[in-house]
């Protein structure tokens, strides 16, 4: 798919860290441009998220929006974060005891700067990540290959009641800023993983699980892939028709299955560009 950002995709990996480097670094600018930057545009924005938000190998959508958009972002976004988490916090210390999850904070500043909008970026990892195999029976049980009703409860009612507590949570805090986040495209089992100096550190998620439930045939894997994909994009649609300051960008229209990918879960460079350029394009009509 070609584009204007599609140099991106040869850049080095020290052409990838500067420009990362230099998004993160407008944060703490005190020079006057980054003053102008807060008065003259949306003010400081904030971000929770998955890889998305957060991706090391190359770059992602903060980083786009920061460097070619001029926007100031608290950004709190972990690569591999999944929705239950970033909204209730699951995690526990040596001793089982639960520590202070990540959500405290941002509803904390949510509330301190009361910003014009919250970039959330959630669900590849619940759908698509490691929770993807749990959706397929064996094709050998006789049964259907996609757990159709285990589908339905988890996007439905599991994922759609996390993303609402999420919404009522940053109303309860921060009654006026807009929620602005994205389905995801169409992707492919290639059974490519994350990898950083040809070492892959993690996934691939797809393949190896569709697999393992010897579902080998090439269509039948792309239609099992996008079917659960649609589902998610649909609820998450649903939600933007019920809630006033909750908008999604569906994406599936704007990412090449063949093209955009690094991995099964991470696009290249330019198409992460392209993402961020429909965020901004909403964010300018919010602002409007």
């Amino acid at each position: 798919m070609s584009d204007r950002f599609a140099e991106m995709d040869n850049w080095t990996s020290e052409q990838v860290a500067q420009f990362k480097e230099s998004g993160r670094l407008k944060m703490y600018q005190t020079s006057e441009r980054a003053v102008s930057l807060q008065a003259n545009g949306p003010g400081i924005l904030m971000a929770e998220g998955d890889s998305w938000f957060d991706y090391l190998p190359g770059t992602d959508i903060i980083d786009c929006l920061r460097q070619y958009y001029d926007y100031l972002i608290e950004n709190y976004a972990q690569a591999g974060d999944t929705l239950e988490n970033m909204i209730y916090g699951t995690r526990v210390n040596r001793d089982f005891e639960p520590v202070s999850p990540t959500i405290d904070r941002v509803l904390q500043r949510l509330g301190e700067l009361q910003p014009p909008v919250f970039l959330f970026s959630g669900g590849g990892n619940d759908v698509a990540g490691e929770s993807f195999e749990s959706y397929l029976n064996h094709k050998d049980s006789g049964l259907p290959v996609l757990r159709e009703s285990f589908l339905e409860d988890m996007i439905n009612v599991v994922y759609r009641k996390y993303l609402e507590d999420l919404i009522a949570k940053v109303a309860a805090v921060a009654p006026n800023t807009h929620i602005i986040t994205h389905g995801y495209g169409y992707t492919l089992p290639t059974g490519i993983g994350v990898s950083v100096l040809f070492v892959t550190f993690s996934g691939p998620w797809l393949k190896p699980a569709l697999a393992r439930k010897d579902i080998l045939d090439p269509e039948e894997q792309r239609q099992i892939i996008f079917k659960i994909i649609s589902k998610y994009n649909e609820m998450m649609m649903s939600l933007e028709q019920k809630y006033e300051k909750f908008h999604y960008l569906d994406l599936r229209l704007r990412i090449d299955p063949q093209q955009d990918w690094v991995d099964e879960l991470h696009l290249r460079n330019s198409a992460y560009a392209r993402v961020a350029e429909q965020i901004h394009t909403k964010i300018q009509a919010l602002m409007g």
